[in-house]
């Protein structure tokens, strides 16, 4: 092994032992488990050569198990006869039968335990580190960690019980093949028929559990990609924790059924050892009584080496299924390392109970890769009760300004105040608290429309829950639905139109009195006439709250106080709707470009990058 190859090997081993800790007292049980069950079975195999002898009438019985077994039978106060051996040798094996049952039933709760716990974990660190390290990762990577990566890696632990297992019973086979010279065969045939039919029972069971299975395993993976795909939201609500604890709650329904499912291939497992045994006795016993044959030595151990190729072949396929799964916890490893290194936001001291003056950045700079810059020397006010709007081409950094006043990332440089108070002092919990978002996307859950509307509070009010929708012009249509506001409106809010969506994310907003309103082109999917009204609305609104508004239709702020105009992560200009119109610079091109029916993306140089990619491309 080269020197690469043995760090390699010695890393794997100090994760698998900080994996496995947690575990340390199962894993010592199942080891003793595994010890008794390869002394029954070495006391079993080992009381062979009497028993044979036994049955062979032309011959005494002798040798150093025939004494060790007479002075046992004589200390207990058992004649040793072959129908006492044979009784004790039952009543043994039954034993140690039910203490692999027992040792497998542990294994297999240990191995689901730990994907659980390796679930929790995962999801937990995704709700908790920085929005960054999910904007710069696929969702499909993380549900794989959730949905497969953990399955294998929680397999080590199941692997290496087996192989340890495996081991113990390698020893013991090897040791009585060195005792017993002589090879042996065995005589014993199961009835497929009789087994078939007294399994049926356990069968049936299996397949009502497959099903079970199936739905909970389905629901784990729903859950899994809406959460994921809404982590942004759960975060601006400061519902980390309750999702969580949902997660969880989904986790151990998986767990649990999974666990009972497997538990009863044991049982089906078990019985059909126990059914061979007995049949194998009969054989043995009808060989002895009708039939007397000539039993040898042989027998024993040619019984005794086909018992061993089963856990030779075991273990070098658990070795293999090791060697998969530890990758699997290298991943796992790797990842939560690093979205501990990227989790840049601790939570300050401070509670904030509402904006008093203003929200003030100061030279606010900020890069998802270094060298790299997103914004630049970003500074301006919003005060309490105003209303700033954001315009620019896609990629001028609007939406990375909006995050950075949520505080869900931090700038590289520059300062944010509240209050005239850093906004890394406040508790991020009590902040959030505060700000209504409604973006572009509309996130909502496959759930109630109330539940999406109430969603961020731990005691919902149906009245409040009715003014917001009112507020939001979303009572009208909602009144129409099947269900009023229990209507389930699908995954992602797939029941409802995108002017339905938005009134329900708005509505959402509003539902909880916010000091701060962020729009994130929230009327983008919003005809005219609709969209007149929500202007009306947010008009009405400004009267008790701090409005941010990110537009697209330019149309949509002209009531703003304060207008920026962003291009290459930078403000280019600023003023009223009616004084940028009047300068004839950015804001008038871009207002130009609408009235002509153009969207000013088209204006930005990535559209003419993409114009020149779409010219170029073969499918065009």
């Amino acid at each position: 092994m080269s020197g690469e190859n043995r760090m390699k090997f010695s890393d794997d081993m100090r994760l698998l032992y900080s994996f496995s800790r947690p575990y340390r007292k199962k894993l010592a049980l199942i080891t003793i488990l595994a010890v008794a069950c390869a002394g029954f079975e070495a006391i079993n195999l080992g009381a062979l050569v009497p028993l044979l002898q036994l049955m062979n009438a032309e011959s005494e019985p002798g040798g150093a198990l025939w004494s060790a077994l007479s002075t046992g039978f004589s200390f207990i106060g058992l004649p040793l006869n072959f129908l006492t051996l044979l009784s004790v040798l039952t009543i043994l094996f039954l034993i140690g039968q039910a203490f692999l049952y027992y040792k497998k039933t542990i294994q297999i709760r240990l191995w689901f335990a730990a994907s659980s716990d390796l679930k929790n974990v995962i999801f937990h660190n995704a709700l908790v580190t920085d929005i960054s390290y999910l904007n710069a990762h696929r969702s499909g990577s993380l549900i794989n960690l959730l949905s497969r990566e953990s399955e294998q890696a929680a397999n080590t632990l199941f692997t290496i019980t087996e192989i340890s297992t495996y081991s113990i019973f390698i020893c013991v086979y090897c040791a009585m093949l060195l005792y017993i010279s002589v090879p042996m065969t065995i005589l014993c045939f199961a009835i497929a028929l009789l087994t078939l039919f007294l399994l049926n029972v356990r069968i049936a069971a299996s397949k009502r559990m497959g099903i079970l299975n199936v739905e909970t395993n389905t629901r784990l993976n729903e859950f899994i990609h809406e959460r994921i795909g809404m982590v942004k939201l759960i975060k601006i609500f400061s519902k980390e924790e309750r999702e969580a604890g949902r997660f969880q709650r989904c986790t151990d329904a998986y767990a649990r059924n999974t666990s009972a499912f497997m538990i009863n291939g044991v049982q089906i497992e078990s019985i059909f050892q126990v059914i061979i045994f007995l049949l194998a006795i009969m054989i043995l016993t009808v060989s002895m009584l009708v039939i007397q044959m000539q039993i040898a030595l042989m027998l024993v151990f040619i019984f005794i080496l086909i018992r061993l190729t089963d856990p030779l072949r075991q273990f070098n396929v658990q070795r293999h299924q090791l060697a998969g799964s530890i990758a699997s916890l290298r991943k796992i490893d790797a990842t939560l390392n690093e979205m501990e290194r990227t989790r840049t936001i601790s939570a300050g001291k401070r509670e904030f109970t509402g904006l008093k003056e203003a929200i003030a950045l100061e030279n606010v700079s900020f890069s998802y890769d270094p060298g790299k810059p997103v914004l630049q020397d970003i500074t301006f006010t919003l005060r309490k009760n105003g209303m700033v709007a954001i315009v620019g081409a896609s990629g001028s950094g609007k939406s990375t300004l909006v995050d950075l006043i949520m505080r869900l990332i931090e700038p590289d440089g520059g300062t944010i105040r509240i209050d005239g108070i850093d906004l890394k002092e406040f508790d991020t919990g009590s902040y959030h608290a505060k700000i209504g978002y409604v973006s572009q996307d509309c996130f909502l859950f496959n759930q109630s429309v109330m539940e999406n509307i109430t969603y961020g509070s731990d005691s919902p009010s149906q009245e409040r829950a009715i003014e917001a929708a009112v507020a939001a012009h979303a009572h009208d249509f909602i009144m129409n639905l099947p269900q009023l506001y229990d209507t389930l409106l699908g995954e992602r809010g797939v029941m409802l139109s995108g002017g339905e969506r938005q009134r329900i994310a708005l509505a959402r907003a509003l539902y909880g009195n916010p000091d701060i309103l962020i729009l994130d082109e929230a009327t983008s999917a919003l005809d005219s006439a609709l969209e007149k009204i929500i202007q009306d609305s947010i008009q009405e609104i400004r009267t008790r709250c701090t409005i941010l508004v990110i537009a697209h239709r330019l149309s949509t702020i002209e009531m703003a106080d304060d207008i920026l105009v962003m291009e290459n992560g930078r403000i280019v200009e600023r003023g009223t709707f009616a004084g940028l119109l009047n300068n004839g610079g950015a804001f008038a091109r871009y207002h130009a470009l609408q009235t002509a029916g153009r969207s000013f993306d088209q204006d930005s140089p990535t559209h003419h990058i993409d114009s020149a990619i779409a010219r170029t491309s073969p499918d065009t």
